[in-house]
């Protein structure tokens, strides 16, 4: 015990921080960890002091918790929306394809479905706003943020047809998911699997490029370039969906133009026709020859369509590989 007093119980009579003794004019204060510091040193450490400000500057210890308080700005909102849960993703996705839907029934477009002629104003009012307050009921927080962010912006700039900021990257989700939807049947849109495919698709795009473009496809379909691959993933579950769901082919094509004709109204006027750009000669040579060997192998082979199963990444990875490997071997042959 009387170690314990002499050690433990020392009487302080300086301040550890500007090692002055404590007087009427600077008393000490103890902190969490038993320190004993002058109220007056602490307060400009903790308001002035460079670093770890938050903890006593003898041991260390934390003395408070510091809230800080979350960014509100476009960046931010879209990262925290892109690192949802997935099962929130689906939740979110399931609604904006309600919305979609509607959309479509309204404008007498439920033949293609397709939000190419939609304005911006359209995508927003009758989508998007309506999928972030169905969220917002039942989570708050991140989506009610998304809404009040988008919609002060966008009623600032006087309501244009024209998305910025936060609406970017959610116009364009919407129309990503609209072009294939004549294509993909309702039952596959309504799986888990097929929304995150949706969302991580817009998601590797820049947050502030307005259109999903070719240029972005061709990339990716080089395999030399990850980020935009889970946007050829998507694309070629969709291309192998229209084998299922368009007419069906008995055989496929001798004619050089007629393969290509067939490919192209299927794999680029029905899929992307309203992306940016156009696909170059190479890609199409490289297009043609998935699509080939994708017919056989859901054909002759009796595979099942992609629909974005977990490992269907080596699937589409190797039907890629191996028509650009084909070309290259094709045009020194020749």
């Amino acid at each position: 015990m009387e170690a314990l007093i002499k050690k433990e119980l020392s009487p302080t009579e300086s301040c550890i921080i500007c090692t002055e003794p404590f007087s009427e004019t600077h008393f000490p204060v103890a902190l969490r960890c038993r320190h004993i510091i002058g109220h007056e040193c602490i307060t400009k450490w903790l308001l002035q002091g460079r670093g770890n400000t938050d903890s006593c500057p003898f041991c260390r210890q934390t003395i408070f918790e510091q809230v800080r308080q979350p960014r509100f700005d476009d960046t931010s909102l879209w990262s925290e929306l892109c690192e949802q849960r997935p099962e929130r993703i689906h939740e979110f996705v399931s609604v904006l394809w309600s919305g979609i839907f509607k959309l479509c029934k309204e404008h007498n477009t439920a033949e293609t479905r397709t939000t190419d002629s939609f304005t911006v104003t359209e995508i927003l009012d009758e989508v998007v706003f309506p999928a972030l307050t169905e969220m917002a009921r039942g989570h708050g927080g991140l989506f009610h943020d998304c809404h009040s962010l988008i919609s002060a912006s966008w009623n600032s700039l006087g309501r244009p047809n024209t998305a910025t900021g936060l609406a970017i990257p959610l116009v364009r989700l919407v129309r990503l998911m609209s072009q294939p939807s004549s294509v993909i049947p309702k039952w596959l849109t309504s799986l888990p699997r097929i929304s995150l495919l949706f969302f991580r698709a817009n998601a590797c795009l820049p947050d502030a490029c307005a259109n999903i473009s070719w240029t972005h496809i061709q990339e990716a379909a080089k395999l030399t370039n990850t980020r935009y691959f889970p946007l050829l993933h998507l694309y070629t579950v969709i291309m192998s969906q229209t084998l299922v769901h368009l007419e069906h082919i008995s055989e496929w094509p001798e004619k050089r133009y007629e393969i290509m004709n067939l490919v192209l109204e299927r794999c680029v006027k029905r899929v992307g026709e309203g992306w940016e750009g156009r696909p170059g000669n190479e890609f199409k040579d490289v297009l043609v020859r998935v699509y080939k060997e994708m017919w056989r192998w859901q054909g002759e082979l009796g595979n099942k369509s992609l629909r974005g199963i977990d490992g269907e990444e080596f699937v589409v990875r190797g039907f890629w590989a191996m028509a650009g490997w084909e070309r290259v071997v094709c045009g020194k042959s020749t």
